[in-house]
């Protein structure tokens, strides 16, 4: 078994990295050979533009995916880009930790998704639950600064399981298996406020339930997201399919 860990925080000593190092830990004690993705620390460029393609379909007008789609049938992807297709590729398992900034992921993550997810590895026929990287799982690990109390359906910070949707939706797009995130929250909210004695147990918790969950993988079911054979030719939610998100959802 194979996984990649890919962690997007800027600095090695935060707790997200810490996290990071836990899943490592746990799944290597589990049997899987660990890759890790530290985007920060590579330097990774979340940034597409033409000056990743020297060899243009069109010099005039930069269209991504026509130039994607032609850099992966020509394999002249660049090298860090393939690289790190390569990495998920090989994985059986992808854990992505990261803090929640501004409800949503830093830059530099949604730019490795921009730039790794690249058109011609799925098409019109390969994606979604016939995506190509079908029979994977992924998880998301994310930190909140908020207590749980905020993160909830009434909360002030807005639902977690809400705002993790369109992440979520980006990986099932591609064919994941997605499984429920792993969210800690009252990571740095409070901190002042508290004591050390009271800070170390609240994140040592969290680290324990993360090596807990990770433990438990195999027992996990995944989330669940419409098939495409449920939407119809206009791409509208069949009368008879069952929605299983408020994003997508039959009109009242």
């Amino acid at each position: 078994m194979r996984a990649l860990a890919v962690l997007a925080h800027p600095e090695k000593k935060s707790f997200n990295s810490q996290m990071k190092d836990v899943a490592v830990e746990t799944l290597s004690k589990a049997g899987y050979t660990v890759d890790v993705s530290d985007l920060y620390a590579m330097g990774f460029d979340p940034v597409e533009g033409p000056r990743h393609y020297p060899k243009r379909v069109d010099g005039s007008w930069f269209d991504t995916q026509a130039e994607q789609r032609a850099a992966w049938n020509d394999k002249a992807l660049p090298s860090a880009v393939q690289a790190e297709i390569d990495k998920v590729a090989a994985a059986d398992f992808v854990f992505i930790q990261y803090p929640m900034w501004w409800f949503g992921s830093p830059a530099i993550l949604k730019g490795w998704i921009d730039r790794v997810f690249v058109y011609g590895l799925y098409t019109s026929t390969q994606r979604y639950n016939h995506g190509p990287w079908k029979g994977k799982k992924a998880m998301l690990s994310i930190t909140t600064g908020a207590p749980e109390t905020t993160h909830g359906p009434d909360g002030r910070n807005a639902d977690a399981d809400l705002l993790l949707w369109p992440m979520h939706y980006t990986l099932y797009y591609i064919g994941f298996d997605v499984l429920p995130p792993f969210v800690a929250c009252g990571v740095e909210g409070g901190l002042k406020y508290s004591s050390p004695e009271a800070i170390a147990a609240r994140l040592n918790g969290h680290k324990d339930r993360l090596a807990t969950t990770l433990r438990g993988l195999d027992g996990i079911r995944p989330l669940r997201f419409n098939a495409i054979e449920e939407f119809d030719q206009s791409g509208r939610l069949k009368s008879d399919s069952t929605s299983h998100s408020p994003f997508i959802r039959h009109r009242d």
